[in-house]
C-alpha cells in the first residue's frame, strides 16, 4: 500500500551555481500565460539558467545563489509568471506558472 498523504512537490535543491544548467547563451522561449496569450522572450545568462532549471521542476534555493532575485526580474522584466510557494513546513520554493517552452538558441551573426 502506498502512502498518498504526502502529495507535496519535491523541489530540487540549488546550493550553488554549479547546480544550475550550464548554458548561458541567448535563447528564445515561448511563454503561454493563464489566459492563453502567448509571447516570445529572449533570455540569456543567469535568467536562462534559472528558467531552464524551472522548466525541469520546482526549486529550493540556498540564498548564496540568489534565485529569488532572478525570479523577481523574470516577472518584472520578462512577464514570466514565476511564483514563490511554500510547503506545509513553511519552506519556500520557486515554480513557473503557465507554460514555458524552449525554442532554441539564438545564433550570433556571422556564425555558421
Amino acid at each position: 500500500m502506498t502512502n498518498q498523504h504526502n502529495l507535496e512537490p519535491k523541489p530540487r535543491w540549488i546550493l550553488s551555481v554549479r547546480d544550475l544548467p550550464s548554458e548561458r547563451g541567448s535563447a528564445r522561449y515561448r511563454v503561454t500565460r493563464h489566459g492563453g496569450e502567448t509571447a516570445e522572450v529572449i533570455l540569456d545568462k543567469r535568467k536562462r539558467q534559472v528558467v531552464d532549471a524551472l522548466i525541469a521542476g520546482e526549486l529550493f534555493c540556498a540564498s548564496t545563489v540568489r534565485i529569488g532575485d532572478i525570479v523577481f526580474r523574470l516577472k518584472e522584466e520578462n512577464s514570466l509568471h514565476a511564483e514563490t510557494k511554500a510547503l506545509s513546513n513553511g519552506r519556500k520554493y520557486y515554480t513557473l506558472q503557465g507554460k514555458v517552452q524552449y525554442l532554441g538558441p539564438i545564433q550570433k551573426e556571422g556564425a555558421c
